[in-house]
């Protein structure tokens, strides 16, 4: 399988992107496979700490090897980790990449605390990528302050100083979805980070809700992962109120087939966008 970086710097020189879709039910892994072996098209599974505590990176890992072992390009990343041994665990079981998350602490905290941890990592697994993130991605519904967005010349200096691989930027997107309006990203902000920043990865978080157009727009200015996580769980969600009201089974496999084949096309349609040439 391509070394993930390799692969980064690829999608990167075609204005192309890895979807990486977190996984808080082993169907919703099952559902990323089955898309991934239909498509031939790569991607990341990761784990927040709080789907972690439900799955265990240690299961996640057995069935990604399984999937590896037969041909299939899926990576794995720890999302938003803030335990260090919890992320250092990840990596000796083999991950991919961390994504080490201090965007909680104040910006010189954060920088120092993240470049001791990328230090460390370089020191012990040279291979391992790191994803970074100073600006804290809010959640839907909240009301960003005027720091919360990614600061060019502060993202330059984060990078520089930390030596991490990919930063989290914040231009407006939200974790979770917003129903009733979608998100507006701030492209021209993107802009200049990029120029800012050059070749540096970057990442977008909450791209549930984003319009394709926008989404695009963001792969065009160097986003190399796009991270998908509630468009799975509300497609999972209604398919599955629908099947409760259509089967009267004991049977769980029943209701949880179609389910995963639901959420399986969700899957395809952000591998298929997200590989194409923009």
């Amino acid at each position: 399988m391509i070394p993930l970086k390799q692969l980064l710097t690829d999608y990167q020189k075609k204005h192309q992107a890895l979807p990486a879709f977190n996984i808080d039910s082993f169907e919703i892994y099952q559902a990323v496979e089955m898309a991934v072996a239909e498509l031939s098209l790569p991607c990341i599974v990761q784990l927040s700490p709080k789907e972690d505590s439900f799955i265990h990176a240690e299961r996640l890992l057995m069935l990604v090897k399984k999937a590896n072992a037969e041909g299939l390009p899926i990576y794995l990343n720890m999302d938003h980790g803030v335990d260090v041994k919890r992320l250092e665990s990840c990596l000796r079981l083999g991950f991919d990449m961390v994504h080490f998350d201090g965007s909680k602490m104040d910006y010189l905290t954060n920088q120092s605390a993240t470049k001791y941890f990328v230090d460390k990592v370089r020191s012990t697994y040279p291979d391992a990528l790191i994803e970074v993130e100073f600006n804290h991605i809010n959640l839907v519904g909240t009301t960003p302050d005027s720091d919360s967005f990614t600061d060019p010349q502060k993202a330059k200096e984060f990078m520089a100083t930390t030596g991490a691989d990919l930063l989290a930027v914040s231009i407006g997107n939200f974790h979770g979805v917003n129903l009733s309006t979608p998100e507006h990203l701030n492209i021209s902000l993107l802009s200049q980070i990029k120029d800012t920043l050059g070749d540096t990865f970057l990442t977008l978080h909450g791209g549930s809700g984003i319009s394709l157009d926008q989404v695009q727009s963001t792969v065009n200015l160097g986003v190399v992962k796009v991270n998908i996580n509630t468009d799975l769980r509300l497609k999972f969600i209604e398919s599955l109120r629908h099947q409760l009201t259509l089967q009267n089974s004991e049977k769980i496999y029943e209701y949880l087939d179609p389910v995963v084949s639901d959420v399986k096309e969700v899957i395809k349609q952000k591998l298929i966008s997200l590989s194409q040439n923009v």
